[in-house]
């Protein structure tokens, strides 16, 4: 009995130290997706319970682009402005005929610690802005949601 006692106990202590302990910063917190539109020459994003969130960083890739090459704006100069992040051609220009993973991450004013991140499936088609579903591997969502292919 004393011998299965300590084999347990020496597995569990070494599975903590192995894995370390479980906490907050453990959980995944999946991203969110949102609309985007286009609205006097400029592609904006709806951002639903905007309240005092700004970006803190972006990045917009081509869909498919390989990690390496995905270009990242640490210091965006856009903010939200009555619900929506808009996105002027002079920040980037969106090409018709392309696909583009729009990524970003917003942090609260009042509690630096809280951000959100953002991934939004943006096509351009006929100078026409349209949304397009991302994949499981663009896109981290909830664990049991259903996917839906394009």
């Amino acid at each position: 009995m004393v011998r299965v006692l300590s084999t347990t106990l020496l597995i569990s202590i070494s599975l903590v130290i192995l894995t370390g302990c479980p906490g907050p910063g453990d959980r995944m917190v999946p991203d969110e997706t949102s609309l985007a539109s286009q609205k006097r020459g400029r592609i904006c994003i709806e951002i639903k319970d905007a309240q005092d969130y700004q970006p803190v960083a972006i990045a917009i890739n081509i869909r498919g682009a390989p990690s390496k090459e995905k270009k990242y704006n640490f210091s965006p100069n856009l903010t939200v402005s009555d619900g929506e992040l808009c996105i002027p051609s002079t920040f980037y220009s969106f090409i018709n005929g392309n696909k583009y993973i729009v990524e970003f991450i917003l942090r609260s004013n009042r509690n630096n610690d809280e951000s959100r991140s953002f991934v939004v499936g943006v096509g351009v088609n006929n100078n026409q802005v349209y949304n397009f579903p991302l994949s499981g591997r663009e896109f981290a969502r909830p664990y049991g949601s259903i996917e839906v292919s394009e």
